[in-house]
């Protein structure tokens, strides 16, 4: 055995930054590098975006369509959620539907750069929809049409919590050729210091858990980013 190479595989090495007149730890270098992957990510989806995004992702795009056919297929009209909650302070959750009814209320953003840099993976919204987003899904590139969802299949409400009163978005999403393939169903309720907050995609039952988990990693990305964004239209 080489106790050499086994020390420095098993040695933890840390950086402190020295600049600016000031150190620094490497959590604040961690918020250095998310701030300017932001600023690269926003940069490229603004010179990049609408259709010539749409014709750089074909192919993977073609690929999440077949994929999610098959999802559909597979599930035989049942379904399981992708599930966050959120304990919000400072913002209501008839504040936060408020926001949502102005902003989204129609199933298209009116500021299309909060639907695109509310989550990294928040591609490009295709330009020939009313309302939609090209996003990763459970490793697949996913193009979707959202649509608000007046009525309900039977399947899809029972996952809603009366214990949330306010309705934030109940929205169908459709594939390219209109295959209904899953549900948001977004509440709230007002507490004494903001919101509580519950947001599913409820997606058919022949999902991976791997794609459940990671939408729910993907809904606390998203969510909490409309989040601050309705608090500061509050302010």
């Amino acid at each position: 055995m080489n106790t050499h190479t086994e020390a420095q595989q098993t040695t933890l090495v840390t950086v402190d930054v020295h600049t600016m007149g000031r150190t620094f730890d490497e959590t604040e270098i961690d918020r250095w590098e998310l701030k300017a992957a932001r600023r690269a990510l926003m940069n490229l989806k603004n010179v990049a975006g609408g259709q010539v995004m749409m014709d750089l992702l074909a192919e993977q795009i073609d690929a999440g369509d077949r994929y999610y056919k098959e999802l559909v297929a597979a599930s035989g009209g049942t379904f399981r959620e992708s599930r966050t909650e959120f304990t919000v302070r400072g913002l209501s959750g008839t504040d936060l539907a408020n926001w949502f009814a102005a902003q989204a209320g129609t199933g298209r953003f009116q500021d299309k750069s909060l639907l695109v840099n509310a989550h990294p993976e928040h591609y490009v919204e295709p330009p020939t929809y009313t309302g939609g987003m090209v996003e990763t899904i459970g490793g697949h590139l996913t193009r979707f049409k959202v649509s608000v969802a007046r009525e309900l299949p039977a399947a899809v409400s029972a996952f809603l919590d009366a214990s949330y009163p306010v309705t934030l978005m109940n929205a169908l999403l459709s594939l390219d050729d209109a295959t209904p393939f899953a549900y948001c169903l977004h509440q709230a309720r007002d507490t004494e210091t903001g919101a509580n907050v519950v947001v599913r995609v409820v997606y058919p039952s022949a999902a991976p858990d791997s794609m459940i988990e990671g939408h729910c990693e993907h809904l606390a990305i998203e969510f909490r980013s409309w989040i601050r964004n309705a608090a500061a239209a509050a302010r």
